[in-house]
């Protein structure tokens, strides 16, 4: 799956600022680390299972029960 720069600017652009340093951590760590760089692109297939999993995470999500992102940095972080 080729993905452009064009692309990536436009999902940054669609950040809430409290993600942006988590983001801009992430991109900084592949652009200045040379062990990041080669990250291989996960091809496996997308199984049914995977599929039905995806479903019940965005029907919870929906319900309100999931985490926050920034509650899960507190945890990991204290």
């Amino acid at each position: 799956m080729a993905v452009s720069k064009e692309h990536l600017n436009k999902l940054i652009q669609q950040l809430p600022e409290e993600a942006l340093p988590i983001a801009a951590d992430f991109l900084e760590k592949l652009v200045t680390n040379k062990e990041y760089r080669h990250i291989p692109w996960d091809d496996e297939p997308t199984t049914q299972d995977d599929i039905e999993a995806i479903k019940k995470a965005k029907e919870s999500f929906r319900r309100g029960e999931s985490i926050k992102l920034k509650d899960v940095i507190d945890d990991l972080l204290n």
